[in-house]
């Protein structure tokens, strides 16, 4: 899972763009530009100019920052105020904050510097690097969306710049402009590699010359029961007793600098560390499927929060780490990250997104499936009965299947007597109950509650007991504990079922609710999606406009 945490600035530009300007809301920029020289041994310079103006009336503050990959060589600037041209005075200090591909490394060194208001200004700084991989693309109107915008590249002989989505390679000199961009593009996406090689053949290339020394794994460092299991030979078992393995023993945590944002840590040093971040597990976890013999592949993804579809070999398009297992010509997304994850689903956070299988000869980007492989759902099943005092009262079983269930054993850790889990349930029920029992596993959590109904919630009227089925739990807070949320994150079905009810005749089912009817039970059908739930979803409003209503207690 990819997790952010920032000091002392708010980090807001790409990581892979080098080095980040992160400009001032308040500067207006009439000209950016980006120049690039690159040497024939894959080193190269670039030089970042920006012109513009403070139109307000107070000071505005510019920053940028450099990256570990990269050497700051030079910085100048002046403001003008009233006809007479200031040398800027720079600032600096070390910006630390955790790694997000899709933001910034641990470690940048941020500049800064104070514009008077109601003056001009200009400023460039030089750079240096060695990863040409960092060069990665281009913003439409530049990172500070200034009036006019160019990229200018030179590359030696021996290289070449490959486009996503262009046939054209480009070389020697050539400039990007705003007007390059095809509609409703954004950012241009490129590779520069040697001339003549194809982009995903030579980032494969260039990935496995940075692991070449990982080695394999140290079969002495993994856990006795999946040796044991090892011995009876392939099998899925073994599969999902390495991921689990993964998944429960190594520490999610992300903090990197420089080269090591993309480049995973050793397998043994993992599994000694007992944490790492995506790359890390993605690694370990790939090492223990190939020493068992499996078909697995180290897998660049890229999380939901990057819109642009990945399909070409540019960083910047990625921002994750996973694993891919080939298992009777089906293929199943592994991300060790995710905890409330079962194997065999997708993570919540690449689920419906690309993928990039390393070392794949054939068909290397694939589309990870947009819906889970085990369906989760909900049921809570009502018995309605009158108590020793002509009361109404009911027994109930909730019912949290595949996802759900997953969810609620790591949340809430619970067991019979657990207090948390009864918080859960005084949430669901803010009123007089008791929970009889519960039971939980990966796939399935039950919990058995039984409660006499305030006087509140029924009424007696010509003998007829009238139920007030708002005494049910709120649709809002359900989504909050599965979901964690007010919507649907991945479709799931909620089934709700009452015995000794008896609903008012004339409901609509063309609403997305299935409705079961019997002589003394009466059955709902909810298909959540994201598009129907949430607080003001179609299909919430309709439950609560329609469904909460009083209905008659039937013996």
């Amino acid at each position: 899972m990819i997790k952010k945490t920032t000091f002392l600035i708010a980090l807001l530009a790409s990581f892979f763009a080098g080095a980040i300007a992160y400009g001032s809301e308040g500067l207006k920029f009439s000209l950016e530009k980006t120049i690039v020289v690159v040497q024939a041994g894959g080193t190269y310079q670039t030089t970042n100019y920006f012109e513009g103006s403070n139109e307000t009336g107070t000071d505005q503050t510019f920053y940028f920052s450099i990256s570990e990959t990269e050497s700051l060589l030079s910085k100048q600037g002046t403001f003008t105020i009233n006809g007479r041209p200031q040398k800027i005075k720079f600032e600096s200090n070390l910006t630390v904050s955790t790694i997000n591909w899709s933001s910034v490394f641990n470690g940048l060194r941020t500049y800064s510097f104070s514009i008077p208001p109601n003056c001009l200004f200009k400023f460039e700084y030089q750079t240096s690097a060695t990863e040409l991989m960092f060069l990665t693309d281009i913003y439409k109107d530049g990172i500070n969306d200034a009036d006019d915008f160019f990229y200018e590249i030179t590359l030696p002989d021996n290289m070449e710049a490959s486009f996503r989505h262009r046939a054209e390679k480009k070389s020697g000199h050539f400039v990007i402009a705003s007007q390059d961009f095809l509609p409703d593009e954004e950012r241009i996406y490129f590779l520069v590699h040697p001339k003549g090689a194809e982009p995903n053949a030579y980032f494969n290339e260039w990935f496995e010359q940075k692991i070449e020394d990982h080695g394999s794994i140290n079969p002495g460092y993994l856990p006795e029961n999946i040796m044991t299991l090892s011995k009876k030979g392939k099998s899925l078992e073994l599969a999902q007793a390495c991921y689990e393995y993964v998944q429960e023993n190594i520490v999610y945590l992300d903090i990197e600098n420089g080269l090591n944002a993309l480049i995973p840590r050793k397998a043994n040093q993992t599994i000694i560390n007992k944490y790492g971040d995506c790359k890390d597990m993605a690694m370990l976890l790939h090492q223990m499927l190939q020493f068992f013999g499996f078909e697995s592949y180290l897998t660049v993804s890229k999380t939901s929060i990057k819109k642009d579809v990945y399909d070409f070999p540019s960083i910047a398009m990625a921002n994750h780490m996973i694993v891919s297992l080939v298992w009777e010509n089906r293929i199943i997304y592994l991300d060790g990250t995710e905890k409330q994850c079962l194997f065999g689903d997708p993570s919540l956070q690449i689920l419906g997104t690309e993928a990039f299988l390393l070392q794949k000869k054939t068909d290397a980007y694939q589309n990870v499936p947009g819906t889970l492989l085990f369906q989760p759902n909900l049921s809570f099943d009502y018995e309605f009965y009158l108590n020793a005092s002509n009361q109404p009262a009911y027994r109930l079983k909730m019912n949290f299947r595949e996802k759900f269930a997953l969810i609620f054993a790591h949340l809430y850790k619970y067991t019979d007597n657990s207090s948390t889990m009864k918080k859960v349930v005084d949430y669901l029920i803010p009123y007089a109950h008791q929970i009889d029992s519960s039971f939980t596993d990966k796939h399935q959590t039950s919990i058995y509650v039984s409660s006499t109904l305030p006087a509140s919630y029924y009424n007696v009227v010509n003998d007829n007991q009238y139920i007030d089925l708002k005494c049910l739990p709120e649709m809002t807070k359900l989504m909050h504990v599965v979901y964690n949320g007010d919507s649907a994150r991945f479709d799931a079905d909620f089934h709700f079922s009452f015995n000794h009810l008896k609903f008012k005749p004339g409901f609509d089912t063309g609403k997305g609710i299935d409705l079961e009817t019997a002589t003394t039970q009466t059955k709902f059908h909810m298909h959540l999606t994201k598009e129907n739930s949430g607080s003001k979803g179609a299909l919430v409003n309709y439950w609560k406009t329609y469904i909460l209503k009083p209905a008659t207690y039937q013996p």
